[in-house]
This record gives C-alpha cells, sequence and structure tokens, in this order.
C-alpha cells in the first residue's frame, strides 16, 4: 500500500512532466511542492536535475525551516519562496514555479496582466501582479513574491517567471495554466492593436465567486 507521501511525491512528478509536455516549463527549470497538510513537512523537486524525468524518489520531504528530512538531492534553490508563502497563506497548500514563454515575456517586461477574461478574476482572483526584481532563490525574491500573491493565486517574478498556487496541486497547475493563456491572449490583443479590460462591476462579480470558493476551502481565512 502506498503511502501519503508516496502518492503525494507522485503527484509532483506527473505534474513536472505535463508541464514539460504543455510547454510551460522546460528542462531543469521550474519547482513545485505540496504543503502536507496537518504537518511541518513540505515535499519539494530537487535542484538541478531534468524536471520532465524525475522519479517520485527523487522528491524531497523538508520542513518549514528548510532542514531535509528525506531525499538524496539538495532541494530547489527557490525552497525559500515556497516556504515563505506557505508561512503567509493558510489557504495554500501546494506552490508551482514555472518558465512559460508567454508569462515569462510579461515577466521581462515586467508588465502585469491584467483582468481581461472573467475566470482570470475567479480562479486566479484579478490581476496577476509584477514582483519588482531579487535574485532568484533569495529570501527578498520570496518576500516580494508573497505580497504580490496577496487577494491572488499568481504572480510574475520580474525577469525571471510566474509562480502560481492552490488548495492542491491540481489546482496550483489549473492556475498556472490559465495564467500562461491569458498572457499570450494578453499580448496577442495587444499585436491586435487593442487590450480590453472587464468592466469593473464584472470584476467586482467574480472576485466575489474568488473569495466564496476560497473560504469553501479555508473558511477561517481572511482574504484581502
Amino acid at each position: 500500500m502506498h503511502t501519503l507521501y508516496d502518492v503525494l511525491k507522485k503527484e509532483i512528478v506527473d505534474v513536472m512532466r505535463h508541464m514539460e509536455d504543455r510547454g510551460l516549463n522546460y528542462g531543469r527549470s521550474g519547482n513545485a511542492s505540496i504543503r502536507v497538510k496537518g504537518t511541518e513537512y513540505v515535499l519539494i523537486t530537487p535542484s538541478g536535475l531534468p524536471k520532465a524525468s524525475l522519479t517520485p524518489s527523487d522528491v524531497l520531504v523538508v520542513t518549514m525551516d528548510g532542514d531535509v528530512v528525506e531525499g538524496v538531492h539538495r532541494p530547489t534553490v527557490e525552497m525559500p519562496l515556497h516556504t515563505t508563502i506557505y508561512r503567509r497563506y493558510d489557504y495554500v497548500n501546494s506552490v508551482i514555479h514555472a518558465h512559460g514563454i508567454y508569462t515569462t515575456a510579461l515577466a521581462v517586461a515586467r508588465e502585469p496582466i491584467p483582468p481581461i477574461v472573467e475566470e482570470m478574476v475567479i480562479y486566479v482572483g484579478g490581476d496577476v501582479r509584477v514582483t519588482e526584481y531579487a535574485p532568484f532563490g533569495s529570501g527578498e525574491l520570496a518576500e516580494r513574491a508573497a505580497e504580490a500573491l496577496m487577494g491572488r493565486k499568481a504572480a510574475l517574478l520580474a525577469n525571471h517567471g510566474v509562480v502560481a498556487c492552490g488548495y492542491d496541486i491540481q489546482e496550483a497547475l489549473e492556475v498556472l495554466t490559465l495564467v500562461e493563456r491569458v498572457a499570450q491572449v494578453y499580448l496577442l490583443s495587444r499585436l491586435a492593436g487593442r487590450t480590453t479590460t472587464l468592466p469593473e462591476e464584472s470584476v467586482e462579480l467574480q472576485r466575489k465567486l474568488f473569495i466564496e470558493r476560497l473560504k469553501r476551502n479555508s473558511p477561517s481565512t481572511e482574504i484581502p
């Protein structure tokens, strides 16, 4: 019988392969984690390995303080990004960081994604903000990302990529996929000559739906 950790490790491996297949990430870049509910443990991808060829045994178990409990590899250098987000938001149980083409293009341009389609507000929370630049793997980057995620489930990391989160890893992947697609639509609409955001009253209505969905997963959470 598989233990819970075995199941969660396989989920991480499957998601990383899916991301490579769909062009959401590539090569040795990107990372993903799952917080084990009710514990201080996090399952997280290793550093320096091709993510599409990971096996469950490559996934590490670490504490929220970054100590390795299980695994033979070094954890991703972005571990502070993951643990900082978990400490800040108790409704987040999975974090994915990726280097998709369109989200990274906007991160390099340091341009946020405005609310241009309804599902973006319902599932992400509204516009996708861009952090100020900070070096990869740094505590400064982790803090800036966590700040940009306030009231949202995704953020762009300046000159770097995107971070998405969710109640579980499937939701985090859904958010990541949606944001990459909306980034593509946004760039194409600008090439077409015009980008029109949703009406403010529509954003407010969809924002309420987003908050309702969050509260179903974490009833005691205060949502900014």
